[in-house]
């Protein structure tokens, strides 16, 4: 099925069991998700590659009788218009010096939850990429003089994914576990509540419905705009 677009994108931050950090200093936000989705914010890039690859034919009596076929090892490339700067820190694993307050890469990297909102070419179905357990970097950052015209650098991260952190999840029909889970929202047992609690560690909607909440306490309801930065 062919997609267009990006809706949204949405991060969390998981613990090593695998379970939801929710927390507005630990986490991404008090409700333990982030929609990047807020004034001037989103991504104008999210790729996706290595999700499968080509098989390597097996040869018997002069003809291929079978296909060995390697494990799915995606990796991520996003591009941003403009993130959240707390939040790009802490999806990398940086942690704020309290001396300084600067920022500073720290070694393991988080584990990282996300679900990547596309549309069908009509817009009327959304189609949903999901990652449990991601490692990002940011390779590098350019700087150049403004001139009569703005140089702007956006915010380009690398995002390796690895084996889901709960051994129940992402299972395909075989009981076969995934790296990668793709959803329509217009298949016959679409549950978006049950995605999202399965791609971010027990993730619970609150009771008022709103979810993602920004740097600071406030909280916006997904694709929806909020206050600037």
């Amino acid at each position: 099925m062919s997609k267009h677009n990006i809706v949204k994108a949405t991060f969390a931050l998981l613990d090593d069991n695998g379970d939801l950090i929710k927390d507005a200093t630990k986490g991404l936000s008090a409700d333990g998700i982030y929609v990047a989705d807020h004034n001037g914010e989103g991504f104008s890039q999210i790729n996706v590659t290595a999700i499968e690859a080509a098989g390597t034919p097996g040869w018997g009596n002069g003809q291929i009788k079978r296909t060995a076929y390697g494990k799915s090892m995606p990796t991520l490339a996003l591009t941003a218009l403009d993130l959240d700067f707390r939040i790009n820190q802490m999806l990398k694993g940086y942690t704020q010096n309290p001396n300084t307050g600067a920022w500073v890469r720290q070694l393991p990297k988080p584990h990282v939850a996300m679900i990547a909102e596309s549309q069908s070419l009509d817009g009327d179905i959304s189609i949903y990429e999901c990652f449990n357990n991601i490692e990002f970097v940011e390779e590098a950052s350019n700087n150049s003089t403004d001139t009569n015209n703005e140089a702007a650098y956006s915010t380009v991260l690398n995002g390796t994914v690895l084996t889901p952190l709960k051994p129940d999840i992402f299972l395909a029909a075989n009981g076969v576990q995934q790296p990668y889970m793709i959803a329509k929202s217009n298949d016959p047992n679409f549950n978006l509540d049950k995605l999202y609690a399965e791609t971010f560690g027990g993730y619970t909607k609150p009771a008022s419905g709103a979810t993602g909440s920004a740097a600071s306490t406030t909280t916006v309801v997904p694709g929806s705009a909020a206050p600037s930065k």
